[in-house]
């Protein structure tokens, strides 16, 4: 299982890119936080928001089973991939022909950032409500195209990106309950304040500190998004978004 599931962006220039707001989504501070960046796995916020909405619909449960696979359709017509095995979620592996439920696919996609997981999830929900829902929470220069390791879909400019402000208006909107229905965005947040990749905004922030988020890296790309609720403060979103550092200490 990688963190990121995609190439090496290796050779980009090194930028940071970042954007502070409050849970309504208003801009209070940031820097290039209308750029574009590769999204790596943070584009899984918008996956999880996806799935919950189906769930809203009656579309899908949390306990419907899912069978287990490593090989997925392409978004170019006709082609199929596998997944690199860098990327492998071990556990995962372990069950191919196996069905899990839908709810522990969500919970492993974000707290374990599995990307097997996130490309079952997306089986199953596809791209057209995500390419919806972006814009409808004031994401919309971003874009979720293709699966984890789809490089022919890659290849073809077919690509997930993200801004920090538009990752900043998605976590808010799950955060303030506009994401979805009231009770999944509360389940939304349970699952990202259940994140066990915590060494980027929550290592900063004082012991105790509330804080759901989703990490995205691979090489020369860092990235962290996070809703925060301070002991002594209104709660807040952060994102912060790195490329072209081949230091992550940096």
């Amino acid at each position: 299982m990688g963190r990121s599931g995609h190439a090496s962006r290796a050779g980009a220039p090194e930028r940071v890119g970042w954007a502070l707001t409050d849970l309504q989504g208003r801009l209070r501070a940031g820097e290039l936080e209308g750029e574009s960046f590769y999204a790596a796995s943070t584009m899984k916020v918008a996956v999880l928001i996806e799935a919950f909405r189906w769930r809203d619909r009656g579309e899908l449960s949390l306990e419907q089973p899912v069978r287990v696979r490593v090989t997925f359709p392409s978004r170019v017509a006709g082609a199929e991939f596998s997944m690199d095995p860098e990327d492998w979620d071990q556990e995962l592996q372990d069950m191919v022909g196996d069905e899990v439920p839908m709810g522990w696919l969500l919970e492993r996609m974000i707290t374990r950032s599995s990307n097997e997981a996130t490309n079952l999830v997306l089986s199953l929900v596809g791209f057209g409500g995500i390419a919806r829902l972006l814009p409808e929470l004031g994401a919309g220069r971003s874009r979720v195209e293709r699966m984890i390791d789809d490089t022919a879909a890659e290849r073809a400019g077919i690509s997930n990106r993200v801004t920090p402000q538009d990752l900043c208006s998605l976590m808010a909107a799950i955060a303030s309950g506009r994401a979805a229905g009231a009770e999944s965005c509360r389940r939304m947040v349970e699952i990202l304040c259940r994140q066990q990749y915590r060494e980027e905004i929550p290592a900063a922030l004082p012991a105790g500190t509330r804080v759901a988020n989703k990490t995205g890296w691979m090489s020369e790309v860092l990235h962290d998004t996070a809703v925060v609720w301070p002991g002594d403060a209104q709660p807040y979103c952060l994102t912060v978004l790195t490329q072209g550092f081949g230091d992550p200490e940096r």
